[in-house]
């Protein structure tokens, strides 16, 4: 949610003047927020730009705690997508916001050291204003390095919110320096860096009464000069970022904080170039095998299959997207599924007589194991369904298994699929490979090592 969309829950009474100075409280608490961040790092060669446009999208958690003196904020970021790369740093602050330490070291330039809004040492209150200078230096991979802000602040008015708090809302402007280098090949040693200086605009909502930052919006357009990953000169370069952060304790949020299950890890890249789409992890049990799929854009999905033998007895699944949660279940009959989805009504589906039938939707194939596994290993087609929860629909097609040397090779080949899809097992159930019909022109295959050279071993096994 944008910060206008917050202001707009709030009530727009008179709020109370806050009478003295304000500060961030160290009473024990957890706050969560959604961040959107836009951004892109560039160097101009000539008439062409170098440096991708991002988009990162992440949720963390803020544990605060610490004396009134000294709080201290523990904040543990996820980044939404295929790397999920997770930090996790624990802050010192002043009472005003200043970033005294982290992890219990002096801040770096390149670090969080802007993460609060600075606070003023008289009250809050409409109209008011205030300056504040932050410079931090220090070493990095390129020399010295520079983070350097000044701003002017405002309060633009006193809100109040339904919950009864006093919500300053605060503008700022100034001038942001930032010098900051990087190894841009880990072989070669490589290293780019930009020296960059420009305008800053921020806007800020700041609840008073707790003691807490509940929006933040910026907007930087730095422009100077660096040296860009992949050439030697230095050149023209740049910086533009419009992060948006905003308190969201809403079931989306919880949900991607939440760590993903199993520690079997796999990526699922696109072959024409190389560029991973799709991470899977999977936790698996004589009883149950959940899945999980995050993509590029941010969208999770966790699932589970619980299982007799080789008989899948339930299925139930959490999707999210940038509207929030969406569940599934599917609850196994004598002779048809019932598919239950929120917000929609209940479907029986028959399930298809005298063949072999399983529950998983498009690239969560380990769900597929028992069934799979139990057909026979004799090389030839066998009639196989597939039930897409997501889609509510039958894939159906045939699947030919044949086991060497502890492994298991699946020859998936289904109608509603153009190309027939190539799946490679342990015997106990872990999916090592995929060459994927879905999505297309795609292949899955673990991302740790060990598992990485069981699937050599098993490729070769099969002449693969």
């Amino acid at each position: 949610m944008l910060i206008s969309g917050l202001i707009a829950l709030f009530l727009a009474g008179p709020a109370r003047a806050c009478t003295q100075a304000v500060a961030y409280s160290a009473r024990h608490d957890t706050l969560r927020y959604a961040i959107d961040n836009p951004y892109r790092m560039y160097w101009l060669h000539g008439a062409d730009t170098v440096g991708p446009e991002r988009h990162e999208e992440s949720v963390e958690s803020h544990v605060w705690g610490g004396t009134a003196a000294q709080p201290e904020v523990t904040v543990r970021n996820q980044l939404l997508d295929v790397s999920r790369r997770l930090q996790r740093h624990t802050f010192a602050i002043a009472p005003n916001g200043r970033v005294r330490t982290i992890d219990r070291q002096p801040p770096a330039a390149s670090q969080a050291v802007d993460a609060l809004l600075q606070l003023p040492p008289t009250a809050l209150r409409a109209g008011a204003t205030w300056t504040d200078t932050l410079r931090v230096s220090g070493r990095d991979a390129a020399g010295p390095d520079l983070y350097e802000v000044v701003r002017r602040y405002r309060v633009q008015r006193m809100l109040d919110t339904l919950g009864g708090h006093d919500v300053a809302d605060v503008e700022a402007h100034g001038s942001v320096r930032y010098r900051y280098g990087f190894v841009a090949n880990t072989a070669t040693g490589k290293v780019a860096w930009v020296d960059l200086t420009g305008p800053d605009s921020e806007r800020y909502l700041f609840d008073t009464s707790s003691g807490r930052l509940l929006a933040r919006r910026w907007d930087m357009h730095l422009s100077g000069h660096g040296v860009a990953p992949d050439a030697p000169d230095t050149v023209p370069a740049g910086l533009e970022s419009s992060e948006v952060s905003t308190v969201s304790d809403s079931p989306l949020t919880r949900f991607l904080l939440d760590p993903l299950p199993g520690t079997d890890t796999s990526i699922t890249f696109a072959m024409q170039n190389k560029t991973i789409i799709l991470l899977h992890t999977t936790a698996r049990s004589c009883k149950e095998i959940t899945a999980s799929l995050t993509r590029n854009d941010g969208m999770v999905g966790i699932a589970s299959v619980d299982v007799d033998s080789s008989r899948v007895t339930g299925y139930r699944a959490t999707w999210s997207d940038r509207n929030g949660l969406a569940r599934q279940a599917v609850n196994v009959r004598r002779d048809s599924l019932l598919l239950v989805r929120q917000g929609q009504r209940d479907t029986s589906v028959a399930i298809p007589a005298d063949t072999a039938w399983a529950v998983a939707d498009y690239a969560m194939d380990e769900l597929l194991a028992p069934v799979l596994l139990a057909l026979p290993r004799d090389g030839k087609p066998h009639p196989i369904a597939i039930f897409r929860p997501y889609l509510a629909r039958w894939d159906t097609g045939a699947a030919a298994a044949r086991a060497r040397g502890g492994f298991v090779d699946v020859a998936l080949d289904l109608s509603e699929s153009d190309n027939q899809e190539t799946l490679v097992f342990t015997t106990d159930g872990d999916c090592l490979f995929a060459d994927n019909a879905w999505p297309s022109g795609s292949r899955r295959v673990p991302s740790d090592a060990k598992r990485f050279a069981r699937m050599q071993a098993a490729l070769a096994v099969f002449g693969r």
